[in-house]
């Protein structure tokens, strides 16, 4: 699995390039399994988490599943089947803010799961 570092700041005004230069880290939309490293995050607004969502989406539709939340906190298992054993964003290290600003649009559980979500659980081996 890969772990990529995001960049201190995401805001509205760098968040296209943002997500461009993380695609092509990451080696572009594919169905493998990514983690984020969210501690160097410092400076953010809501384009952030529309970042984040649209990575989510990346992933999953790469998987051939739906954009759906699992029942785990797994993003990226179509609704109505067993969740995968892993989900395919990690978001580790989220700051507090980032947070609290996701639970006030009401997609901190799409992002973030919860107790026993994917950025509670150890990263898979790969």
């Amino acid at each position: 699995m890969q772990a990529v570092a995001v960049p201190a700041k995401i805001a509205v005004d760098n968040a296209v390039q943002v997500l461009a230069a993380l695609r092509e880290a990451t080696g572009g939309v594919n169905g493998d399994a990514l983690a984020l490293d969210l501690a160097p995050l410092r400076e953010f607004d809501s384009a952030a988490l529309s970042l984040l969502l649209q990575l989510t989406r990346d992933r999953s539709a790469a998987a051939g599943g739906g954009a759906s939340l699992a029942a785990d906190g797994a993003v990226g298992t179509p609704a109505g089947t067993v969740p995968s054993a892993a989900p395919l964003l990690f978001l580790l290290n989220p700051p507090d803010k980032l947070r609290e600003l996701a639970e006030l649009y009401g997609i901190a559980p799409m992002l973030f799961g919860g107790p026993g979500g994917p950025t509670d659980q150890p990263l898979p081996a790969s």
